[in-house]
């Protein structure tokens, strides 16, 4: 894989790793510190933060820091779609579990493994509607967290709501998903046939293969229209797959690199090695 300017989060895939010390390997580093800012939003009764980006963060990293699949952190967030590169300073808009917003300091709760959440307030707030309705919580929790003097509050102030531990966000959190089956996406391949235009190729296939992912049938290329299906087929079998497109693939990628699959759909086809020859059909 070729290398990128620094400032460039190039390894896509790869998770992020404290440095080795005398040989021996460490544990990931958390990608969030008590010292970053984590901004609430609140759309249509869910609630998502603003993940900072740092230098040497991945969409692989954090994806699996969130307990996320990749189409799921490309979801919600469109602009991945067409440009996956990440630079130190951006934002993503990460879902996040009830579960894991820390309400409250209880007596187990330790300040270095903790990052703030903040609820910047909108036109048409009120300090009962945030406190009752998005977090269940007394008004006066709020109001003695942030020293105000009453329950006046402004557009534009910024309060300190809770807390999100620099662990993450533990998959039991999330609810169970319903993922779409290959079946449906051929359907919808045969569908779309008919509507563009269809191109064969083959190539290189990458996944990532120490990824405990599950249930997703997603892919990136280069060419294919983002939002449709695609089928990749493994010679050896003659098993194949349909995935749903959701993005190109990063700059940074050997040439030869045809397409990008999901460990689930990559576990369709008999996939053994993180690289393998594959034949492609896909739409564009």
């Amino acid at each position: 894989m070729s290398r990128l300017p620094l400032f460039l989060l190039c390894l896509f895939w790869l998770p992020n790793m404290a440095p080795a010390q005398n040989g021996e390997s460490k544990e990931p580093v958390p990608l969030l510190t008590p010292q970053d800012s984590l901004f609430l939003l609140i759309e249509n009764g869910k609630k998502f933060i603003q993940h900072p980006v740092k230098v040497k963060q991945t969409l692989y990293a954090i994806s699996k820091y969130y307990s996320l699949t990749m189409e799921e952190l490309y979801a919600n967030n469109p602009s991945l779609s067409t440009n996956p590169t990440l630079s130190a300073g951006t934002r993503l808009k990460i879902p996040i579990p009830n579960m894991a917003i820390k309400r409250y300091k209880n007596a187990k709760f330790v300040a270095s493994k903790n990052a703030p959440i903040y609820y910047v307030v909108q036109e048409g707030d009120n300090l009962y509607g945030i406190c009752k309705r998005n977090f269940n919580m007394p008004v006066d929790s709020i109001v003695k967290r942030n020293n105000l003097k009453g329950s006046s509050i402004r557009p534009g102030q910024t309060l300190l709501v809770a807390w999100l531990g620099t662990e993450g966000v533990l998959p039991e959190w999330r609810p169970v998903r319903q993922h779409t089956k290959s079946s449906a996406l051929k359907e919808k391949y045969d569908l779309e046939k008919t509507k563009r235009k269809e191109v064969a190729s083959q190539g290189v296939c990458f996944w990532q293969k120490d990824s405990k992912e599950k249930g997703d049938l997603y892919a990136l290329h280069r060419e294919a229209a983002i939002g449709s299906p695609i089928c990749v087929i493994n010679p050896m079998g003659e098993r194949s797959v349909y995935a749903k497109v959701i993005g190109r693939i990063p700059n940074g990628y050997e040439r030869n690199i045809e397409v990008v699959l999901s460990p689930e759909a990559a576990r369709n086809i008999g996939a053994l090695d993180p690289k393998f020859f594959v034949k492609v059909k896909f739409l564009k």
